[in-house]
């Protein structure tokens, strides 16, 4: 069972699109300088555009104030590793509780 439940939407722009978005479930805004703080703290590289935070990695990935994220690969799979690596960071993946029968 997968430990964590997930707090965003992904979607894919258009079937040529070599790009995922997450689009949060709850809506909230963020602080891009805190936000590049904590990234930066988690070893992440991040560039602050002021209106977006390019993160690095494989895949690249930006981070807008609204909490939408979109990731530069055609891979839904690694989107999902980088998003989530990111929320997580930023506190929004929630963690289920332990099964009562696991």
């Amino acid at each position: 069972m997968n430990p964590l439940r997930m707090t965003y939407y992904l979607l894919k722009p258009c079937r040529t699109a070599t790009a995922f978005i997450s689009t949060l479930k709850q809506p909230r805004r963020f602080t891009l300088e805190e936000a590049a703080d904590r990234l930066k703290a988690a070893g992440l590289g991040v560039t602050d555009f002021k209106v977006m935070l390019l993160v690095g990695g494989d895949p690249e990935l930006t981070f807008y104030e609204s909490g939408k994220i979109l990731v530069k690969t055609d891979s839904e799979a690694a989107a999902r590793t980088a998003i989530d690596r990111v929320y997580d960071v930023l506190g929004l993946v929630d963690r289920l509780a332990p099964s009562a029968t696991a």
